[in-house]
């Protein structure tokens, strides 16, 4: 059973659902992505912890943002606090996927006495631009141009033929983009994709609490270079490497399942 809650973060509105007993665990999703998706990845920690999932803002059930500031990682990384705060959760287990672990990693670096343990799900954004910022902002110009059913519909021969994706990955990715307002995933894609959030990997090595970071290979926007070369600078950190993409809407709970293990490996 889930708890469905609104809180407030300055003009935003997150919709914020939490599940499971224990000690608290913060995860926020990836671009493109919803709480819906990160909940069936992380069911298996519910029996351990209490799982806070949310739609970051402009995503999902959230406010929706069309104006690139509002994609600031300092306010998300603020969000994520307000969840907690509302949630009166001082310390917990943080973590997130992609964009969420960019606002994850954020938060770990300005709030260090309010992580417990971190946990990073394919890193996209480092000391340096992705190198799919050409083709993500094409892709938010095809939603914006065609309108998502649209899009979609040219998208799946693409994800089918080009990118060998079974029907099921293809209709769960529809769906995080239909859970969207198409204005407001336009602008996160052109905005987050140009993201430059850590000067320098240097700075990594304030991240002192166990750190477990998942990637897979194969797949430019989150390049396994960047997971390795993130890992070599925190200095608790544990690097899985998981099935490529696909995998991760076709067995999500294995994603849970990896992070169970690193946090009852950690507790010993």
């Amino acid at each position: 059973m889930s708890n469905l809650v609104h809180v407030s973060s300055g003009a935003m509105d997150l919709v914020v659902e939490f599940f499971g007993a224990g000690p608290p665990l913060v995860f926020a999703h990836g671009l493109s992505g919803n709480r819906r998706s990160t909940k069936r990845q992380l069911t298996p920690l519910a029996p351990r912890y209490r799982v806070v999932v949310f739609d970051q803002r402009g995503h999902g059930d959230s406010t929706p943002v069309t104006d690139p500031a509002g994609y600031d990682l300092n306010d998300m990384a603020e969000d994520m606090g307000k969840v907690m705060d509302a949630l009166e959760i001082d310390r917990a287990v943080i973590g997130g996927e992609s964009m969420g672990a960019a606002t994850a990693l954020h938060f770990a670096l300005c709030h260090p006495e309010r992580v417990d343990r971190l946990l990073l799900t394919a890193p996209a954004f480092g000391d340096s631009p992705n190198t799919e910022a050409d083709r993500f902002q094409e892709i938010a110009a095809a939603i914006d141009a065609l309108g998502m059913e649209r899009f979609l519909e040219a998208a799946r021969h693409t994800w089918h033929n080009d990118m060998a994706w079974p029907p099921d990955v293809i209709e769960h990715v529809s769906g995080m983009f239909r859970s969207h307002a198409e204005k407001s995933l336009v602008t996160a894609i052109n905005t987050v994709i140009q993201w430059v959030p850590i000067p320098s990997l240097e700075m990594l090595q304030r991240v002192t609490c166990p750190t477990c970071v998942i990637y897979w290979n194969d797949d430019a926007l989150h390049p396994a270079e960047l997971t390795a070369r993130m890992a070599a600078q925190i200095p608790q950190a544990r690097v899985v490497q998981f099935p490529p993409l696909p995998a991760v809407f076709q067995q999500p709970e294995a994603v849970g399942e990896i992070y169970a293990r690193f946090l009852t490996e950690v507790e010993q």
